[in-house]
């Protein structure tokens, strides 16, 4: 299981239903939540089935704005998202990554941490300390 794939996973699909909107309906998120539970693996916990369901209706949202709007005012599909959604549109990611930070942690995923914790609270998160650090002070 590797919650950084899910993560990009999820970026992936903000990404379409911002930019082609009418390709998120509801028998591709159904296809959607398919796969990303297969990435998580065959027993998925709790916490990250609540924030895949919560994936699932955040993307219904973000589609049905885009349909309604022009995206091609956009400078970047990110823009897309906040406008839509706020910075709510990027704590599911955030939420995937610390659960697996928690749970199982890797260099990698600490390092997806801290970039998910800037871009979703706007403030940096364990600042110049190393994951070597982070680890050895749990």
């Amino acid at each position: 299981m590797s919650a950084v794939a899910v993560t990009a996973f999820v970026d992936d699909l903000w990404h379409r239903a911002v930019s082609d909107p009418s390709s998120v309906d509801d028998p591709a998120l159904v296809e959607w939540l398919a796969e990303a539970s297969a990435m998580m693996g065959e027993r998925i916990p709790k916490e990250p089935a609540a924030v895949l369901r919560k994936v699932v209706r955040l993307a219904r949202k973000l589609a049905g704005y885009w349909r309604a709007h022009d995206p091609a005012s956009l400078p970047d599909w990110r823009n897309g998202v906040d406008e839509a959604l706020g910075a709510a549109g990027w704590e599911p990611q955030l939420d995937l990554v610390v659960w697996s930070l928690e749970n199982s942690p890797d260099p990698a995923t600490f390092d997806e941490v801290k970039r998910r914790f800037r871009v979703t609270r706007f403030t940096p998160w364990m600042e110049g300390v190393s994951y070597e650090e982070w680890l050895a002070g749990r």
